[in-house]
C-alpha cells in the first residue's frame, strides 16, 4: 500500500523530501468516534477555503495524515490537506448542494489499489464564496415586482388640459383609461392661467357634473338616462370621475340621486323604501312633490288628482289606483324611475365605485356624507378665518359684512360662494382664509386663490348694501375664469 501511496506521490509531482517525511510518519487507525464527523476533501488556499462534510464511513476504509503533518509545496504558494474517507459522488454533490455553493468539478480518480472504493474529489476554483459571500448576493438579486416597488421612483403623474365648453367630452377622455384610479391627474383649462394645485382640479370636476347633470332626470335630485351615444365603456368612466374626484379631492355631486349611489356602491338591495322615497320625492317638481305628499297622507283635492294623474301617466300608468292601494304604487313608482330605469347604467358603475366600499361601508355612511358634502350658508360662514389675528376697523367691519352675507344665502348662493373661493360647490375644505386690502376704483374688487381656499377682499366698503351689491354682481356671472399663477 506504501508503494501505491508513493507512486501516486510522484504521479502528483510531490517532491522526494516530503514524501521521505511522510514515510517516516505513522498512520494510526481512528476510532469510530473520532471518525464520526470527517472530511470529505479540503483545499486549502491563502485566500480562500470551504469545507464539505460527509456522512461517517468504516474503519476498515479509513486512512489519516496525521494533521500536525502537513504537505508543504516546494514553493510554499499553497497548503494542502488531503483527507480520505469512503464517500460516494452522491455525498460530495449533496453536501455541496447543502452548503448553497455551485461547484465546478475536477474529477481524480482514486484507484481501487489503495484498498479505497473509486470516487471523486471536488476541487472547488478561486471563484468558492463564503455563506456571507451567497448571503450578498442573493439579497441583491431582487424580483421584477420587487425591484418595480423599490425602486424610489415617484408616482405616476397624468395631465390634462380641458377645454370648458366641452368638459364632460375632454374628462371622459381622460377617465376611459382605467388606470387613471392609481395615478396623480393634473389637469388645466385650455388658455387660462392657471397651476393646478388641486383647486384647478376641484373646479374641473365641478364643471364636469355641472354640465353632466344637465343630462339627467329629476330636479333637486337626478338620475342619470340612458343615451345612444354611451355605452358600457363611458358609463364605467362617469363611475370613475365619482371616485377619483371623491378619493382625491372631496369632490362629489350632491344632487346625483341618494338611492341611486346607494344601490350603485352597495347594489339595488341595500336601498330601503325610506332612501328610496326620500330620493323619490327630490325627484319630483315641486308641484309634483306636492300631490305626492297629500295622497300619502290622504288629503288630496280635485287639483292634486290631476297633478298626480299626469305623473302616472308619465310613469306609464294611466289611471290613478285606488286609495288603499296608493302607497303601495307610489312606491312602485319610485322604483321604476330611481332604479329599474338607470339600471344599466348602476351595473357599469359597480366596478369603478367598489373603490370606495372601505370608506362608504353601508347605506349610513353615504348618506352621512351627503350631509356633510351638502353647502348651506350657516356651514359656509363658519369656515371662514381671517388670516390675521389682530384686524383693524375696518377689516372687522368688513368681515363681518362677508359674515352677515353668506349666512343669510340659500342653497344655490351658498354653493356659488363656495364655488368662487375653492372651486368646488361642495364641502370639501377645512378652512377659507379672509385676507384683506385696500384696493378702490375699478380696480375694487374680491379675488379667490382656489388652490389655497383664500379670499382676497377689500376693506373699503363704505356699507354693507354696497359689499352686498358687489358679491352679488361676481356671482350672477356664472363664469369663473382662471387667470392667477
Amino acid at each position: 500500500m506504501e508503494e501505491d501511496l508513493e507512486r501516486f506521490l510522484h504521479s502528483r509531482e510531490v517532491p522526494q523530501e516530503d514524501i521521505m517525511k511522510m514515510q517516516s510518519d505513522k498512520i494510526q487507525p481512528r476510532s469510530k468516534k473520532q471518525r464520526s464527523t470527517s472530511d470529505t476533501v479540503t483545499a486549502e488556499g491563502p485566500r480562500q477555503s470551504h469545507r464539505s462534510h460527509s456522512t461517517p464511513t468504516d474503519e476498515a476504509d479509513t486512512l489519516l495524515w496525521d494533521p500536525e503533518d502537513d504537505l508543504w509545496g516546494a514553493g510554499g504558494d499553497e497548503i494542502v490537506v488531503i483527507k480520505w474517507n469512503d464517500v460516494t459522488h452522491e455525498d460530495v454533490t449533496q453536501s455541496a448542494e447543502m452548503n448553497g455553493v455551485p461547484m465546478q468539478d475536477l474529477q481524480l480518480p482514486l484507484s481501487s489499489d489503495f484498498g479505497l472504493p473509486s470516487a471523486h474529489v471536488s476541487i472547488h476554483e478561486d471563484t468558492v464564496q463564503t455563506s456571507q459571500d451567497l448571503l450578498l448576493n442573493s439579497s441583491s438579486q431582487l424580483s421584477p415586482s420587487t425591484s418595480a416597488h423599490g425602486s424610489g421612483n415617484p408616482e405616476s403623474t397624468r395631465r390634462a388640459s380641458i377645454h370648458r365648453t366641452k368638459v364632460v367630452e375632454d374628462l371622459l377622455a381622460v377617465f376611459m383609461d382605467s388606470s387613471i384610479i392609481h395615478l396623480t391627474l393634473k389637469m388645466d383649462f385650455v388658455n387660462e392661467k392657471a397651476i393646478d394645485d388641486n383647486g384647478v382640479s376641484r373646479e374641473v370636476y365641478t364643471a364636469f357634473w355641472e354640465q353632466f347633470l344637465e343630462t339627467c332626470e329629476g330636479e333637486a335630485e337626478r338620475v342619470p338616462r340612458l343615451r345612444p351615444d354611451f355605452c358600457e365603456a363611458e358609463w364605467q368612466a362617469v363611475g370613475r370621475n365619482w371616485v377619483k374626484g371623491l378619493l382625491d379631492h372631496g369632490v362629489m355631486p350632491v344632487r346625483l340621486s341618494k338611492a341611486f349611489i346607494v344601490a350603485c356602491i352597495h347594489g339595488v338591495h341595500s336601498v330601503d323604501v325610506d332612501i328610496l322615497m326620500t330620493s323619490f320625492l327630490n325627484y319630483l317638481s315641486p308641484v309634483e312633490r306636492s300631490a305626492v305628499e297629500k295622497a300619502l297622507q290622504g288629503t288630496m283635492e280635485e287639483s292634486d288628482e290631476e297633478d298626480l294623474l299626469d305623473l302616472f301617466t308619465r310613469m306609464g300608468s294611466h289611471f290613478l289606483p285606488a286609495k288603499n292601494n296608493m302607497e303601495p304604487a307610489i312606491e312602485t313608482m319610485a322604483h321604476k324611475a330611481i332604479l329599474q330605469e338607470p339600471k344599466y347604467i348602476v351595473d357599469c358603475f359597480l366596478t369603478p365605485m367598489s373603490l370606495v366600499q372601505l370608506q362608504l361601508p353601508d347605506k349610513d355612511s353615504v348618506l352621512s356624507l351627503y350631509e356633510k358634502k351638502k353647502a348651506t350658508g350657516r356651514r359656509v360662514s363658519q369656515l371662514f378665518e381671517t388670516t390675521n389675528v389682530v384686524l383693524s376697523q375696518r377689516e372687522q367691519t368688513t368681515f363681518n359684512h362677508l359674515q352677515r352675507y353668506v349666512k343669510n344665502a340659500d342653497q344655490a348662493k351658498a354653493e356659488k360662494i363656495l364655488r368662487f373661493c375653492t372651486g368646488s360647490s361642495v364641502i370639501c375644505v377645512d378652512r377659507i382664509g379672509v385676507c384683506f386690502n385696500a384696493e378702490t376704483g375699478l380696480s375694487r374688487r374680491p379675488v379667490a386663490h382656489t388652490c389655497g381656499a383664500t379670499l382676497e377682499i377689500p376693506c373699503t366698503y363704505s356699507s354693507f348694501p354696497e359689499f352686498r351689491t358687489e358679491f352679488d354682481n361676481i356671482l350672477s356671472s356664472n363664469y369663473f375664469e382662471m387667470d392667477i399663477l
